[in-house]
């Protein structure tokens, strides 16, 4: 790794992006490096880019929460958290609920008891039952279809 000829604006390019400790800089050196022996490929910016695209997009990429997912549903659908966590089981509330389960089972990597949990203790059989309910709509519903894109826009810009 000593005699390797790495141009600045690469290294200027790694350091910019990848801020948090030297073991990370040295393993994205690697990558690039090993990336571009075994493609046999100059190393360049483009390069360095495509090789650490993964890496670099998830620093980007802000956590999706629970209460995230159901602040959204809630505000779009003018309801409060509260109802969400709550016993009643109108269709006014159940079926945002429902939205905001399949949302967190979606977009978030929580077990399904901890996404029950987050709606009021409800049991996992209920995220199941949310979760495939929601997706038979969006089989049928293109109205829906456009309110789940609606919101995972909305989620992903907040």
């Amino acid at each position: 790794m000593e005699n390797l000829q790495v141009p600045n604006e690469v290294m200027v390019y790694i350091a910019n992006k990848i801020q948090s400790n030297i073991r990370e800089l040295e393993g994205a050196l690697i990558r690039i490096v090993a990336f571009a022996s075994l493609s046999n490929k100059e190393i360049s910016v483009e390069l360095a880019t495509d090789v650490l695209k993964d890496i670099i997009s998830n620093k980007n990429n802000k956590q999706i929460t629970v209460e995230l997912i159901q602040d959204v549903v809630a505000s779009y659908y003018n309801l409060r958290i509260d109802d969400f966590k709550s016993k009643r089981r109108t269709k006014n509330v159940a079926y945002p609920r429902q939205i905001a389960m399949y949302l967190a089972r979606k977009l978030t990597d929580l077990s399904l008891p901890k996404i029950g949990e987050e709606f009021g203790g409800r049991d996992h059989t209920t995220v199941i039952h949310a979760y495939e309910k929601i997706s038979e709509d969006l089989e049928k519903d293109d109205a829906l279809k456009e309110t789940i894109d609606e919101l995972i826009k909305k989620i992903h810009q907040k």
